[in-house]
């Protein structure tokens, strides 16, 4: 209790200094161990966090194993057809009930004792029940699999650990219009089970890239244009930068060289988004963008074998410690693009943002190095701050059709402050489950 106690005390003094809207960050938000240890017991406990794809568990009985912060949990769709997720812990010892990553079953079953639990959460079976244990009974129904709380938004299943956090479509706000071009434009499902990685890095530093920074493609991914994947170097600054409120944020390219997407599914989005959402759509060149706090994703124009083809990816940023963050990265489609589509565009994301991906090599190498190089005791002996001014001062457009303040323009740094305003509301308050 009273390290605990001091952990407390330390956090409040140090998250008492910052000031996201100066602009100025300490390097220590990313090396801290004190404030990691306050983000897994606050900040992942007080909002919602993707889980899965509805498409990846399709047929009743299907299940993968997911996290939720640094807690395994399972979600399912019962023999009922019901989607739920529980907590992945055996109500005996403790034990994972389910150590494969998918799947389809009608129980699980703990490899320690043998409890067995429906698809459905429910205790359904104890080996030597009658013998062992007092009256010759259990009350099952008191031991199901604890349960976690989800809800659904586009086929794209969040759950939450936190018993006083608000419902899903309040959570997301305003993103829920541009969260819409990206999983909710066509029925979407996702191919193959996501890639994972894990890389040296602190997770809010992939997951602010995503949210506010496309400054970086003009040097970092300057290959990829030199090679006519990309058009010129500074092609990501033209377009929007979004901020959405409650640490949600987008970066829209635009105008468009070419429509994107599969043309024959242009019905298909008049259909499922308004009117002012196509006009977006028809005119987006990329997106990226991210969840508060760590869901992001990526809508990429290149060029494979000299013709133009689009992707989508989601992704994680998984907090394992500090300084390590395990990447989950879903490659999402049409339902209904062709065939040819698909494969071309599963190409093109193993190519670029896959596991050895050219732009994905770029971003981790940037990520890995600078937490290393924020790591040290000259660092700590010297606080270090860094530069989050980019787009002060800058007035947003009143005519955009799409709800936040968006700025004209890519190349910003105010969906970072907002970011970290965001975060260190929730870490000075202490919020939790």
């Amino acid at each position: 209790m009273a390290e605990a106690h001091d952990v407390k005390s330390r956090v409040a003094q140090k998250l008492a200094l910052i000031e996201p809207e100066s602009g100025n960050l300490p390097a220590s938000i990313f090396t801290d161990p004190d404030l990691f240890y306050q983000e897994v017991r606050t900040l992942f406990l007080s909002s919602w966090q993707f889980l899965a794809h509805a498409s990846e568990i399709p047929e009743n009985g299907d299940f993968v194993t997911r996290v939720i912060g640094q807690q395994d949990v399972i979600v399912a769709r019962g023999s009922d057809g019901e989607v739920r997720a529980f907590y992945n812990l055996c109500r005996h010892r403790g034990m994972r009930v389910c150590r494969v990553e998918h799947g389809n079953t009608p129980a699980f079953r703990c490899p320690y004792h043998g409890f067995t639990y429906r698809n459905t959460g429910e205790l359904s079976g104890i080996p030597q029940e009658k013998s062992i244990f007092p009256n010759g009974r259990v009350d099952k129904g008191q031991l199901g699999l604890y349960p976690v709380r989800i809800e659904i938004y586009r086929d794209m299943i969040f759950g939450t650990l936190g018993s006083q956090v608000e419902p899903l479509e309040k959570f997301l706000g305003n993103m829920r219009w541009y969260l819409d071009l990206i999983v909710g434009r066509a029925p979407m499902e996702v191919l193959g089970p996501p890639h994972r990685w894990i890389v040296p890095s602190n997770w809010k530093i992939p997951s602010e890239n995503f949210l506010t920074d496309a400054y970086h493609t003009l040097f970092s991914h300057r290959s990829i244009s030199e090679i006519g994947m990309a058009p010129k170097a500074d092609f990501a600054q033209s377009g929007y930068h979004v901020n959405a409120g409650g640490g949600h944020g987008r970066g829209i390219g635009s105008p468009a060289d070419v429509f994107m997407f599969d043309e024959g599914l242009r019905s298909t989005f008049a259909s499922a988004l308004s009117a002012d959402q196509v006009r977006v759509l028809e005119s987006m060149k990329n997106a990226h963008g991210t969840v508060f706090p760590n869901l992001s994703f990526l809508v990429s124009l290149v060029k494979v074998d000299d013709r133009p083809i689009s992707l989508t990816t989601i992704r994680l940023w998984e907090p394992l410690d500090v300084n390590q963050t395990r990447i989950w990265s879903w490659f999402l489609v049409e339902k209904d693009a062709s065939a040819d589509w698909k494969e071309r565009s599963r190409q093109a994301y193993i190519l670029t943002f896959g596991p050895s991906g050219i732009f994905e090599q770029d971003d981790t190498e940037n990520w890995t190095d600078i937490t290393q190089n924020l790591t040290g005791p000259a660092v700590e002996a010297k606080p270090v701050e860094l530069l989050y001014q980019m787009g002060m001062g800058q007035h947003p457009l009143t005519d955009f059709a799409g709800p936040g303040d968006v700025y004209q323009g890519k190349y910003s740094e105010a969906n970072a402050r907002s970011f970290y305003r965001r975060w260190l509301d929730i870490l000075t308050r202490g919020e939790g489950a």
